[in-house]
């Protein structure tokens, strides 16, 4: 359904409040105090995605819910699915005062749907509240041992970084987000490799980088005593590194140093670290 049709919809009713809460990545072990009291505020729990103990946690306090998950179909177009899951949120809340949406992760890193509410929101339509959960990022650079301020970080979507040309400095670590939908609006969830345009990505990188410089797919454990996957590859070879890739797993590029022509001596020294 497009959005005006959403609004439209949402217009004939008098809403009350959608909070989202991020689950972080390993379920409940990860929602955090503040997470739990609004849960076991609310009217109705939903969620979408893989929360590991939430359903049982929700059976047990007796807490009305529901797994939206169903509503987002692999190989749909990725607004579509989450406008689907939006609408059937909003004909609930004309029943109830406050519904609350799991999503792991933060909902605010990647997780579209909460743009989507957010801006629905911006019309007095319903209130929006959000709930910050441990995100990816966070899970990954614990697990690869980085400090993002130490050693410096920027954090992209594919798709953006080749519409828009990003300048990139190799001087910088790069974690490149949803490499698993490079040009494609679908959601191939099963299969992303199918579909997935990793020609353009590779050209963009080749701009920045020597061919042979080493990349990872990076992702964070989502199962307590599970590991993080950790599989390397060069740019050259980007084409067989992403033939592996899962909608979990992020793009991580490592840092290297700067020659030494870019490095203000003259602010070492103001610093006292020459």
């Amino acid at each position: 359904m497009p959005q005006f049709r959403i609004e439209a919809f949402l217009k004939g009713f008098l809403m009350g409040t959608i909070s989202v809460i991020g689950s972080g990545l390993l379920g409940v072990n990860q929602i955090t105090t503040e997470g739990f009291s609004v849960i076991q505020s609310v009217n109705r729990v939903f969620w979408i995605g893989d929360i590991a103990g939430l359903n049982e946690y929700l059976s047990h306090h007796e807490i009305h819910h529901e797994d939206l998950s169903y509503l987002y179909e692999d190989g749909g177009v990725d607004v579509d699915n989450y406008t689907r899951i939006i609408q059937y949120i909003s004909e609930v809340l004309t029943e109830c005062e406050h519904v609350c949406l799991i999503v792991p992760g933060h909902p605010r890193v990647g997780v579209t749907i909460v743009q989507l509410l957010q801006k629905l929101s911006q019309d007095g339509i319903f209130t929006f509240r959000c709930y910050p959960g441990i995100s990816s990022f966070d899970a990954m650079i614990n697990d690869i041992g980085i400090d993002p301020l130490e050693e410096g970080v920027s954090i992209l979507d594919a798709n953006r970084l080749i519409i828009y040309d990003y300048a990139m400095d190799p001087c910088i670590n790069y974690f490149i987000y949803h490499v698993c939908s490079i040009g494609n609006a679908n959601t191939d969830y099963s299969s992303p490799h199918t579909s997935n345009k990793v020609i353009y990505l590779k050209s963009k990188l080749l701009k920045h980088y020597p061919a042979n410089t080493p990349i990872f797919l990076l992702s964070a454990s989502t199962q307590k005593g599970q590991s993080a996957d950790k599989l390397q590859g060069e740019i050259s070879d980007i084409e067989t590194l992403l033939s592996k890739v899962t909608y979990k797993h992020t793009l991580y590029i490592p840092s290297s140093l700067p020659t030494q022509d870019r490095v203000n001596f003259e602010f070492l020294k103001e610093i006292n670290v020459i």
